[in-house]
C-alpha cells in the first residue's frame, strides 16, 4: 500500500523561508525531500524524485496556498457601518431600567480652547489663547419648583504656545476660560477658583439659560415629555431648531441628539429613540475602535465633514463622550463618567455665581 506526502504537511514544509527565521532551505528542496522520504509499495523501487510535472503542479497549489494564507492574515476588517452600530447601541439600552427620581444628576470632565483680552488699567490687553480643562457636575431638578446647579469642583485653565504664556503673564496672569463644551452649560468671563456653583434658572438668570437642546431653549417638562417614536421625535427636533431661527439638518439633529444623550434626563426607551434618530442620518460614519479623552475604549461616531464626533460603549450603548475637532486639534469634549436619577439634594459650595 503506498503512502504519499500529507497535503498539511507539504504545505507547512513549503512556507516560504522569508517566513521562517533562520530557516535557508527553500520550499523545493522541502518538497523534493518529501516525496524521497514517502515510502515505496512492497516489490516496488520508490521514485528518487517526483516527475518534472508532478513538482511543477504541486508546487503551484501550495504558492497559491500561501499567497491566500499571507493576504488573509495581513487583510484588515471593514467597519461595520454607523447606522448598524447605533441601532445596536439603542437596542442594548432600551429595556434598561427607566428610574427616576428628584434630579437628574451629572458628573463629567470638559476641556475647551478658547481665547480672552484682559489688561491691567493703562495696557492694551492683547489677546490669549487657551485651554481650559473642568471636571463639573449638572443637578437638574424634575420639577420647576427646585433649582438646576452646574458644581464646579476643578478647574485648569493654560495659554496653549508659548507666546500666548508671556502676553498671559505680562496682562496680569489671570484666572482663564470658563467650564464649556459639548453638553456643558457655558460658564463664560471671570469666574471664581473652584469649588463653584452656577444656578441655572431660565427666569432669574437668561445669560445661563437651562436646559438647551442645542441652540434651543426648552422646559425640563419639554425633555420630559419627547415621544419615543423616531419620527414624530425627529419632527419635534426638527421643530425646536426652527423656534430658535436655525434651519432644520443633519447638525441640528446631531446636535440636539448629542445635548439630550450627554446632559439631559432621558429614559432608556427616549436615549434608544435618539441612537435611532442618529442612525438615519446619512453623514454618520464609524471610525472604529478609540479611546475617548479620558483613556476609556470605545467607538468613535462622526458627523462626516463636520469635525464632531460621539464615543459610545458599544457593549452597553453608553454614550462615553462628545467632541469637537478644529483643523488639527479637539477643540473642545465632554466625557460622562456618571448619570443617573436620584433623590438627594446637591451639596453646594460656599461660592454661588448667580441669584
Amino acid at each position: 500500500m503506498s503512502r504519499k506526502p500529507d497535503a498539511m504537511r507539504l504545505l507547512t514544509m513549503a512556507r516560504p523561508a522569508s517566513l521562517d527565521r533562520g530557516s535557508s532551505v527553500s520550499a523545493d528542496d522541502l518538497l523534493v525531500k518529501a516525496a524521497a522520504e514517502a515510502p515505496a509499495e512492497p516489490g516496488r523501487r520508490r521514485p528518487r524524485l517526483l516527475t518534472a510535472f508532478r513538482l511543477a503542479s504541486v508546487a503551484t497549489a501550495v504558492a497559491v496556498a500561501a499567497v491566500v494564507l499571507v493576504r488573509s492574515e495581513g487583510a484588515t476588517p471593514s467597519l461595520e457601518p454607523a447606522r448598524t452600530v447605533l441601532l445596536a447601541a439603542a437596542d442594548r439600552i432600551e429595556n434598561a431600567n427607566p428610574a427616576t427620581g428628584r434630579y437628574w444628576h451629572t458628573i463629567g470632565q470638559s476641556m475647551a480652547v478658547g481665547a480672552e483680552a484682559q489688561a491691567p488699567a493703562g495696557m492694551e490687553p492683547r489677546l490669549v489663547d487657551y485651554r481650559v480643562t473642568c471636571t463639573h457636575e449638572v443637578w437638574m431638578a424634575k420639577s420647576g419648583r427646585d433649582p438646576s446647579w452646574l458644581v464646579v469642583t476643578a478647574q485648569s485653565g493654560k495659554p496653549l504656545t508659548e507666546a500666548d504664556e508671556e502676553t498671559w503673564r505680562r496682562q496680569g496672569a489671570y484666572r482663564l476660560g470658563g467650564c464649556e463644551g459639548p453638553g456643558v452649560p457655558g460658564v463664560g468671563g471671570v469666574v471664581p477658583s473652584p469649588p463653584f456653583a452656577v444656578r441655572l434658572d431660565d427666569e432669574l438668570a437668561p445669560e445661563v439659560s437651562y436646559p438647551q437642546v442645542g441652540s434651543t431653549h426648552v422646559t425640563t417638562k419639554e425633555v420630559m415629555n419627547l415621544p419615543t417614536d423616531v419620527a414624530k421625535l425627529r419632527q419635534v427636533l426638527q421643530g425646536w431648531t426652527r423656534r430658535s431661527g436655525q434651519r432644520a439638518d443633519d447638525e441640528s439633529l446631531y446636535t440636539q441628539a448629542t445635548s439630550l444623550l450627554s446632559q439631559l434626563p432621558t429614559t432608556p426607551r427616549l436615549r434608544a429613540a435618539l441612537y435611532r434618530v442618529l442612525a438615519d442620518v446619512p453623514r454618520m460614519r464609524n471610525t472604529g475602535a478609540t479611546t475617548d479623552p479620558i483613556g476609556r475604549a470605545g467607538t468613535g461616531i462622526e458627523l462626516s465633514g463636520s469635525g464632531r464626533r460621539i464615543v459610545i460603549d458599544e457593549i452597553s450603548g453608553r454614550l462615553l463622550a462628545a467632541e469637537e475637532r478644529g483643523e488639527h486639534a479637539l477643540t473642545s469634549w465632554t466625557a460622562l463618567t456618571a448619570s443617573g436619577w436620584t433623590d438627594a439634594r446637591p451639596a453646594l459650595p460656599t461660592r454661588i455665581i448667580g441669584p
